[in-house]
């Protein structure tokens, strides 16, 4: 079974409700890089909790791609955007 997959089984079990688990997954992300500047816990515990949040995310992105439709194409055409405009912001230092 391929990863692609599986995350369409997750979406066709659990539908819209996967919306708001992203929500949350972005939410534990977040949480996890706070860490890395807080001192609780030694730099490489939290990288670690890092990149394993990131997968929850990416994973969680693709789920949220399939519910809502989204075009490829469409999301390509905004990811050039932003990074054009982060090109320009970084040329104008």
């Amino acid at each position: 079974m391929t990863d692609r997959e599986i995350m369409a089984m997750a979406v066709e079990r659990f539908g819209g409700r996967q919306l708001v688990k992203c929500c949350e997954e972005l939410a534990e992300l977040q949480q996890a890089i706070c860490k890395l500047f807080d001192g609780s816990v030694t730099y490489d515990m939290d990288l670690e909790a890092v990149v394993e949040e990131m997968a929850d995310v990416e994973i969680m992105l693709e789920q949220v791609r399939m519910i809502l439709g989204v075009d490829p194409e469409q999301e390509a055409r905004w990811r050039d955007r932003k990074l054009r405009r982060l090109r320009a912001r970084m040329e104008q230092q």
